[in-house]
């Protein structure tokens, strides 16, 4: 299925969590934000949210510096 990440298009399993999807493409969920179709989704729902196609997802990376 077809689903829009951080404004490309990606192809995934179908059944895919959201949680699945971060590791894949490489985040430490500590280290981010995410917002699912314009709504920010608490880390604790990561595991339990099931991508759909067509979503739109946004990964917001924290960055550290001084």
């Amino acid at each position: 299925m077809e689903i829009t990440v951080n404004g490309e298009k990606v192809f995934c399993e179908e059944g895919i969590t959201l949680e699945s999807l971060i590791v894949q493409r490489g985040h430490d969920k500590r280290q981010i934000a995410v917002e699912w179709n314009e709504k920010i989704v608490p880390k604790q729902e990561y595991s339990t949210s099931v991508i759909q196609a067509n979503d739109v997802i946004e990964i917001v990376t924290f960055m550290g510096g001084g």
